[in-house]
């Protein structure tokens, strides 16, 4: 293959020109270059995203490639996308296809070579994005596309069908079980020999069905995870790069008078439901998460409204660990809105420049007080982890602290992963509040979706 730049003569643009790759990402992007359909499944804060760009400033240098769809969750198009693009690579054109349709389709049809497109646009823009002949398909956080009957992964799987390449980006493959796998094989590689054609079959293959709403992997799921997500790199962040260790502490928490008085009875209504056999599998963690707002201190009635229960011994906690952090910076996860802007409220009554992040904040609020809180005078960021948890570097602090958490291990790992980063240059440390059985159930169970993927991707070193 004539190239019109060598490999050995690129440039490797970075936004420090003193700064050099590291080798875990060149040998990616060499990986890439050399795989048309691949998954990316580095670990948190390594620098895949610009690997994954190299590659396609590099093809488009040698004229191999003329544009790149990238999509990615809501959170990251600008934050991480667009701005890793913009600083990095200012030769080169992106758009971000987000909002009204008419500005949607003016940047699909644009002369960017990178278009930025959030997953959920795929399937708005389906159409507009099959006519634009887009030559390279970047998928990020590729767990998005695990269930094959959405219309999320059927626009996916047109698109990526079209593509000359397809690069799959996720450091947890499979977070919580692995049929999770299947969706994205059938994606980014579907000629795989060892990915079965129907999706029963797989599932059948790597789970027992034990009730009608409860599977556990079989023996040897891992492995057939392993052969169907390939070609796949793996690199672990603690074997390529010197990021100080992150430390996970569980702080017990006692709950207030008044909190617990409300749990008890909640817990009391719960065994009555219970009882009476309308709590089932598949509400369960519904219901149990009532008693995780008593325990934050914000909850919601069934009209909607929110109840604030006195939570002074979480609040005057998370004081006392801001004024311990380095720097004065701290990061705080909590489940709920409601929680999330009281906790932020509570901060700024105490002179603490502080701020919040939700589903309700604007995609370019967000970019900024990441901004502000990364390189700026905000000193505290109160964040409901499943509005940002992909993608987002928040290294100017190296605590974390999870005043309540959420059922979900994806997400959970994500959002501890935004500390610990390239760029990193302190021991980190990720606490968890914990002042109930329900707390200690959920903190339980995210262990154990932790160890599973763990093993899956032990295969990939």
């Amino acid at each position: 293959m004539s190239l019109l730049v060598p490999f050995d003569n690129y440039k490797w643009p970075m936004r420090n020109p003193d700064h050099k790759p590291y080798s875990h990402q060149k040998e990616t992007t060499i990986f890439v270059l050399s795989n048309k359909r691949c998954f990316i499944l580095n670990d948190l804060g390594t620098g895949k995203t610009l690997s994954a760009l190299w590659a396609c400033d590099f093809l488009l240098l040698n004229s191999k490639i003329k544009r790149v769809l990238i999509s990615s969750p809501l959170s990251t198009l600008g934050s991480v996308w667009s701005n890793e693009i913009f600083f990095n690579f200012p030769h080169r054109k992106r758009v971000i296809a987000h909002g009204q349709r008419s500005d949607r389709i003016a940047a699909i049809k644009s002369n960017a070579e990178f278009v930025i497109i959030n997953h959920d646009g795929l399937v708005t823009m389906e159409d507009e994005l099959l006519r634009a002949k887009f030559d390279v398909l970047i998928i990020d956080e590729v767990t998005a596309f695990k269930n094959i009957k959405t219309d999320r992964w059927k626009a996916a799987k047109h698109i990526a069908d079209k593509c000359k390449a397809v690069w799959a980006m996720t450091a947890e493959p499979t977070p919580n079980s692995p049929v999770e796998a299947y969706g994205p094989a059938k994606i980014v590689n579907p000629s795989n020999p060892f990915l079965p054609p129907l999706f029963t079959k797989y599932r059948d293959m790597v789970e027992d069905k034990i009730t009608t709403h409860i599977s556990i992997p079989r023996e040897g799921a891992k492995n057939l995870v392993h052969k169907i997500l390939q070609p796949a790199i793996r690199f672990e962040r603690d074997q390529c790069i010197d990021i100080p260790p992150c430390l996970h502490l569980d702080i017990e928490m006692a709950l207030t008078d008044e909190q617990q008085d409300a749990y008890d009875k909640m817990r009391k209504q719960l065994m009555i439901e219970y009882a009476q056999g309308l709590i089932t599998a598949s509400n369960a963690a519904v219901k149990a998460m009532k008693l995780i707002q008593i325990a934050a201190g914000w909850v919601k009635d069934d009209e909607g409204r929110i109840c604030v229960l006195n939570s002074k011994n979480r609040l005057d906690e998370l004081i006392n660990i801001y004024e311990n952090t380095h720097h004065k910076k701290l990061l705080i996860f909590s489940a709920f809105r409601a929680s999330v802007e009281g906790i932020n409220e509570f901060f700024n009554s105490k002179k603490i420049k502080s701020s919040f992040i939700h589903g309700g904040v604007s995609q370019n609020t967000r970019k900024n007080l990441i901004d502000r809180f990364q390189h700026g005078d905000l000193d505290n960021l109160v964040i409901q982890p499943q509005s940002t948890a992909h993608g987002v570097t928040l290294t100017a602090t190296d605590t974390a602290v999870w005043h309540s958490l959420v059922p979900s291990g994806e997400i959970y790992n994500q959002a501890n992963g935004r500390i610990s980063r390239i760029g990193q240059e302190h021991k980190q440390f990720v606490m968890h509040f914990i002042g109930c059985k329900a707390e200690r159930r959920i903190k339980d169970i995210l262990d154990r979706k932790d160890n599973m993927s763990r093993g899956v991707l032990e295969l990939f070193m």
